[in-house]
């Protein structure tokens, strides 16, 4: 099947492991001829899928390779008492969209395939707090029991989808609010809210979100970002999921580590470039 055929594509989270994806993209992008119609997208996958589809996929690798070449922690237990954060990533991670994604950017994004990205929406009888607590433990319990490649231990208990097309952004700062959104995990990103209701990380609903191009028709190409055995992929007509040909061996918070991004980039490259030749 060659690229031109995908009707959409969907980019899995998974953190800064997602640098996989950015690799990976950018090997099919240089062909031209990867034309999707739509993107799903979650979480960290959402900030690749928007750097990569407005255009700003070199200079996005790049910055985030430098502010995680300067920054010596993942956690600064130093700033427990004082007004400086504890953990790094929020304003590492907001600061590099905005520096990344400017209003010409944003144009070129929202000019080109709608890009859908998933939020988690928390139960009404659970807080903030209570609802990352549990939401968290949820997914973990189910990852580690099942390793599933769709999730539905917080769906069955009330957790939410919400889902935002990037079409909805009128500046980079409300792009910026969505990604940080889809990505909420505390404690790396703090609680945040959207129309007064607090969100999570859409992953907790599903981490690979082809639910929210139900809707579409035609080839869907899935972009996952770690492997799973091969019996739990699913095998589904038109739909092709793609993992990782080696494990990535970054953390997915650990934002002190540029070798291990251009690592992770340079994979996706070269499955990027396997996956052509199979299917170019």
């Amino acid at each position: 099947m060659g690229t031109s055929a995908f009707q959409s594509v969907v980019f899995s989270g998974g953190g800064i492991r997602c640098m996989w994806q950015s690799g990976f993209w950018d090997s099919l992008a240089r062909t031209g001829s990867l034309k999707p119609a739509m993107i799903g997208a979650v979480s960290a996958g959402a900030t690749v899928a928007c750097i990569a589809l407005s255009g700003k996929s070199e200079e996005g690798f790049a910055y985030f390779k430098q502010i995680t070449r300067t920054n010596q922690k993942n956690i600064y237990l130093s700033n427990l008492f004082s007004s400086r954060p504890v953990f790094p990533h929020y304003r590492m991670y907001r600061n590099a969209i905005l520096e990344i994604i400017d209003n010409q950017a944003l144009k070129r994004l929202q000019e080109g395939p709608d890009v859908r990205i998933l939020i988690a929406k928390p139960p009404f009888w659970l807080g903030p707090v209570s609802a990352t607590l549990v939401g968290l433990a949820v997914y973990s319990l189910e990852k580690k029991i099942f390793y599933p490649m769709h999730p539905v231990f917080a769906s069955k208990i009330g957790f939410r989808p919400v889902v935002v097309s990037v079409r909805e952004c009128s500046t980079p700062e409300e792009l910026a609010e969505l990604l940080l959104q889809s990505s909420c995990t505390p404690p790396f990103v703090p609680v945040m809210w959207r129309n007064n209701h607090p969100t999570l990380d859409g992953g907790m609903i599903d981490n690979v979100p082809v639910s929210i191009l139900a809707d579409q028709q035609g080839d869907m190409l899935v972009l996952l970002s770690r492997q799973y055995p091969k019996e739990k992929i699913p095998d589904i007509p038109g739909r092709t999921y793609i993992q990782p040909s080696e494990p990535i061996k970054i953390d997915k918070w650990d934002y002190t580590n540029p070798a291990g991004l251009q690592d992770a980039y340079d994979l996706g490259i070269k499955d990027g470039q396997a996956f052509l030749q199979h299917n170019g």
